[in-house]
């Protein structure tokens, strides 16, 4: 008991008690809730150990692990991390021009290639470090000429399976690549495109039956949006005959659950920068109601409720089709 207030920082509080069990044996029970200051370590000496727990067993987290547990608590920001050997020059600049004079008011087209570079260096584009200025992720994925050549796991990958299952047989296959919103908009147009008009009978009539445009685009979205970029994996959308995956890499950011995703209103985010680019840009509702939408369009419409589940460190959302 002493330990978790005395090593372990910062401190937790469990709850002990004692029960009884075949006989009179007395068993010690300890509690502890659910912690919301994650990443804990324990002090050893000057050192400070961060475990993970695989399993059975407890060890000392990796820097790549520990990395994502200060990203998943909301300490640190992948998106404005910076990307080694990049430089200004892979930035798409007339984007980045339209986008500053339309969402931050400032013209760009006659300033001097250092007050270029501070506006960049304040919007997070860009980050001065010891060897030069470089993008940032966040940078790279709104703006950059080729994301995927220094951010290779950062596209979309997409599978039509005629069955049920992964293992039937493959219809299409595609690996979106480009900016975030190329990755967005050509997606959902791979899904459209490959989606069968399901239809039936009312009274004379045919009537079509499918999900709307803006569901698979808020799906999506979601996905790109706020995934965890420091996994070395694609965004997957597997489609089968009677339902879409998305899936997107990463557990639920701290303190986000499912329950607080389906009620809506709780617009927190693993990536702000990339977050406040694709509000800007309307593709992400301010207010944090997507998923709200996403229940209440296929609801509307008689589709099953939709699925939303963590599978380790990946988070799917499964629309069904039919």
């Amino acid at each position: 008991m002493n330990i978790c207030r005395t090593l372990v920082r910062p401190g937790v509080i469990p709850y002990y008690e004692e029960i009884q069990i075949n006989g009179g044996k007395r068993v010690a029970v300890v509690y502890i809730d659910m912690g919301y200051s994650k990443p804990y370590y324990v002090e050893k000496g000057e050192r400070k150990i961060y475990y993970m727990r695989v399993g059975s067993t407890s060890r000392e987290a990796t820097r790549e692990e520990l990395s994502r547990l200060f990203q998943v608590s909301g300490a640190y920001h992948y998106d404005v991390a910076p990307v080694a050997n990049t430089n200004i020059e892979d930035v798409d600049m007339g984007k980045v021009k339209r986008y500053i004079s339309t969402y931050h008011g400032i013209r760009m087209e006659n300033l001097t290639e250092a007050e270029v570079k501070n506006i960049l260096n304040n919007a997070d584009v860009i980050k001065r470090t010891d060897y030069g200025d470089v993008l940032t992720v966040g940078g790279l994925l709104m703006f950059g000429v080729k994301p995927q050549k220094f951010l290779p796991n950062t596209g979309v990958t997409f599978a039509y399976f005629m069955g049920d299952n992964i293992s039937d047989t493959l219809l299409d296959r595609k690996v979106v690549e480009g900016t975030l919103t190329v990755l967005i908009d050509e997606t959902v147009k791979t899904i459209i495109g490959n989606l069968k008009k399901p239809s039936k009978i009312k009274g004379l009539k045919r009537v079509e039956k499918m999900l709307p445009k803006e569901v698979f685009r808020e799906a999506i979205t979601n996905a790109v949006a706020h995934r965890d970029y420091s996994i070395g994996a694609e965004t997957r959308v597997y489609m089968f005959l009677n339902r879409i995956e998305v899936r997107s890499p990463g557990a639920l950011p701290n303190t986000v659950t499912i329950e607080k995703m389906k009620i809506g209103g709780y617009p927190f985010s693993r990536n702000p920068l990339i977050a406040q680019y694709l509000r800007d840009l309307r593709y992400i509702d301010r207010l944090g109601r997507g998923v709200q939408m996403i229940l209440r369009k296929t609801k509307e419409l008689g589709f099953s409720e939709p699925e939303l589940k963590e599978d380790g460190e990946e988070f799917i959302l499964t629309l069904f089709t039919k």
